[in-house]
């Protein structure tokens, strides 16, 4: 009888998230290409990379994880 309530819960437990998924495959906003804003270079090629990832050897200017504070500030006020 308990392995029946504990096979019950495990079977919620898996098909809750399957649910979720399938509603957002189908009623979910496609994200953007870069939706963090992030600056790192695996964010600046496109999806699926090229084989050469870059026609052009980026220059980096600014630290792999500088993401811009202010917008999240602003997010979650």
């Amino acid at each position: 009888m308990l392995s029946s309530a504990g096979a019950t819960i495990l079977a919620v437990g898996y098909l809750l998230p399957l649910a979720y998924l399938t509603w957002s495959l189908f009623h979910g906003k496609r994200a953007s290409a870069n939706p963090w804003n992030a600056t790192g270079l695996e964010w600046r090629t496109e999806s699926p990379p090229p084989t050469e990832n870059f026609e052009v050897t980026p220059v980096v200017t600014a630290p792999p994880y500088d993401y811009p504070l202010r917008e999240v500030e602003q997010r979650h006020v």
